[in-house]
């Protein structure tokens, strides 16, 4: 994934949770107060499983993900010339090998939940015309580090196979559900991106077979690759 004469343009940029595809917001004329000890509120926010979201959370996550975009665009050597839309997905991994991966259930002011977790991989994907760039970060939003960034890219042509698994943890009474795709290149790369970690839990129910998110990414990729086969 790793610069072309940047041009002023307009991108489209999402961040997919496991509830849904949500734009990286932009800062409000009145932006939330962000806590003065980071730490101790995102361990008070996280003591229970299930409460209401608030403003200064959001901005939070918000702030780390733009951090991460960032260091994309620097790690990849690209501006927003180079590409015309971002894809954003989270899943939930442990920072370091010490460390305990935290759940809680967000309501939002529509009484719709998301499944928010306190430390994440986040893979972003740069959507360009023949190429397409990702990266790949650990962040722990206890603290807002950011490590482990890995950037890479291929173009769509060079794609000549795809997989796509659904997988448990165990066949019965599994605790978790994955969803990753493998894509095979010509040379004998294989690159792979995790699209989901579910954690099944009492109000866990994925009303389709795969969620909105993860088909607009599926399908876009899909639509470049093939697209690029019939040049």
């Amino acid at each position: 994934m790793k610069e072309k004469k940047q041009k002023k343009q307009s991108i489209d940029t999402e961040i997919a949770t496991e509830d849904g595809i949500v734009e990286i917001k932009k800062p409000k004329v009145k932006e939330a107060k962000l806590a003065k000890n980071r730490q101790k509120y995102t361990q008070k926010y996280f003591n229970k499983f299930a409460g209401r979201s608030q403003d200064s959370y959001d901005k939070m996550l918000q702030d780390d993900y733009r951090k991460i975009v960032e260091r994309a665009h620097d790690l990849s050597s690209i501006t927003e010339a180079d590409y015309h839309e971002v894809m954003m997905i989270t899943i939930p991994d442990a920072f370091d090998q010490t460390s305990k991966v935290n759940y809680r259930l967000d309501k939002k002011d529509d009484d719709t939940y998301t499944l928010l977790y306190d430390q994440a991989l986040v893979t972003i994907l740069f959507f360009g015309d023949d190429v397409l760039y990702y990266h790949q970060a650990n962040v722990d939003h206890r603290n807002g580090h950011i490590a482990y960034d890995v950037s890479g890219e291929f173009n769509y042509f060079d794609v000549v196979h795809m997989e796509t698994a659904i997988k448990y943890d165990r066949p019965i009474n599994p605790k978790y559900v994955t969803l990753d795709l493998e894509v095979g290149l010509a040379d004998g790369t294989i690159v792979p991106f995790h699209l989901r970690n579910h954690r099944i839990h009492e109000e866990y129910d994925l009303h389709a077979f795969i969620t909105d998110q993860e088909k607009k990414f599926l399908d876009t990729l899909k639509q470049h690759v093939r697209e690029s086969r019939k040049l």
